[in-house]
Parts: structure tokens; sequence; C-alpha cells
């Protein structure tokens, strides 16, 4: 890991996405435990990351940043306020790394104050086993190797892609909530097959099964989705009749109203 070597990683947030940033940069070798840090608010958390991962345990924010070449900041929205008050007074000349939903890089630079290198992350939840997709920004005052710094970071943890800032709330609506929309209709394809009397432990395994391996033979396949699904719908079939009654639901438009939806309250989010 070229931009990673010889630096100190901190990470603020040791929840699930936290956790999981660490777990990949472990795992990944992307570094050695000696090269991280971490905090959180909670005892338990860090008492449980401690244990976990053999990793030293700041006792602040403020002993964190001192000690660090890179910051992560994985902390809930509302609580990034008081976290970036306290770093503003102890770590200038860091590269810091927000995974905060909703919280612009202008925002996060205007409360540290001078200029700071920020980089924005949008990651989700599928980090947590190493098979995420994380969108990236650089504010104005970072650099494109902070850019590939964070990418380092976050290809550890799954995929990453680069994007203008304007698209985040978008990427917020499709792949940050999108895990969410697929647990959806896995939820509602195995409470179909149980309303029509098979049991719920078989429903599971078909429905899941049949989502890895479609999602497996979309990637390595090569073939767009249309033509993959042309190729399980065979004219006047089961698979065309049922396609059918989606059509009629419009369910195409319903989805691209739930994802305006979804990036409308990003947005308002982040004005907050």
């Amino acid at each position: 890991m070229r931009y990673l070597r010889g630096k100190k990683i901190g990470i603020i947030g040791l929840g699930n996405m936290g956790s999981a940033i660490l777990n990949g940069l472990i795992s990944s070798r992307a570094v050695g435990k000696a090269a991280l840090i971490g905090f959180d608010k909670e005892p338990a958390r860090r008492a449980g990351a401690r244990k976990k991962y053999s990793i030293p345990i700041s006792r602040s924010v403020s002993e964190l940043v001192t000690h660090c070449d890179i910051v992560i900041i994985a902390v809930k929205p509302q609580n990034i306020g008081e976290v970036l008050k306290e770093i503003s007074f102890y770590g200038k000349g860091r590269l810091y790394i927000s995974i905060a939903a909703g919280i612009t890089t202008r925002r996060i630079e205007k409360a540290l104050g001078g200029k700071p290198r920020v980089i924005r992350v949008m990651p989700n939840t599928p980090a947590l086993v190493g098979e995420g997709i994380s969108a990236l920004c650089k504010g104005r005052y970072a650099s494109k190797s902070d850019l590939k710094t964070a990418d380092e970071i976050f290809s550890s943890v799954g995929e990453a892609v680069e994007l203008n800032e304007k698209y985040f709330d978008l990427v917020t609506a499709l792949s940050g909530s999108g895990p969410a929309y697929f647990f959806y209709l896995k939820e509602a394809l195995i409470g179909a097959a149980v309303r029509l009397g098979m049991d719920n432990k078989t429903a599971k395994k078909l429905v899941l099964q049949t989502a890895l391996g479609s999602a497996r033979l979309l990637l390595e396949s090569g073939h767009e989705h249309g033509l993959l699904r042309q190729h399980v719908t065979s004219k006047g079939g089961t698979t065309e009749r049922a396609i059918a009654v989606f059509e009629k639901a419009k369910i195409k438009e319903t989805v691209a109203r739930a994802v305006r939806a979804a990036a409308r309250r990003s947005k308002e989010l982040s004005r907050d």
C-alpha cells in the first residue's frame, strides 16, 4: 500500500462502520496493527476493540489526533460537531477522512479552520463483510495523493470510486441506502413464499442463494442486466407473467421516486 506506508491511522468511532474499516485494514494487511489507533466515547466499544484487534485505544479525541497522520471520522452526523471542535484545537496538518452522511467537505473545513485536508467518503454496510462500495471526493485543500490514500483505505473493505461531491446525495440514496432496498425485496419474496405454503427456512435459502448467484452472474458474465433478464424470461412463461405484474404496478417508476425521495432527504439533512 504505497500511500499508507509509514502512516499512523486513527479511527474516531468504533461502531459498525469504524470497526469494519479497522477490520479491513488489518485483514487485508494494508497496514500493521502498530499503525492503528482507535477511540470511541463508549467505554464498552473501546474495550471491545482493544480485545478484538489488539490495537492501542486512546482516551480522547485529542490524544488520538496528536499521534496520527490520518484521522478517519466515523461518528454519526449528529455527533460530528463536538468531534470537529476538539480536533480544531489539536489537529492541524493531518489528513481528515469523514464518513458522516450529509456532512459536506466545506462544513468540515469551516469547523476545523485554516486549510485542512479533507476527504469525504460515503461507504455502505456491505463493508462489514468486505464487499462495500465507497464514493470518495476531496475538499478544496486535499491533494490527489490524499485521495489515493483514502482509496487505499476503503479498497480494503470493498471497491471505491471517485465522484464529484454534487452527486453525494444521490450516492447516499443509491448505494448508501441501497442495501436496505435489496433486503426489502428479499423480505417480500420470502414473505410471498411463506404465504403460499413454504416454510420460512427453505424460502430464505432459495431467495438468498438466488440473490447471491444473480449478483455473481451479473458481475462475472460481462452481460448487461437487461440481457440477462431476457435470458430468463421465456415467451409465454412464468417469468414473463411475473414481469407483467411488475410492469402493471409501475415498479420502475416507484423505484425512481423512492431514490429521488431518499436523495432529497439526504440534501435536507446536510442543511441541518
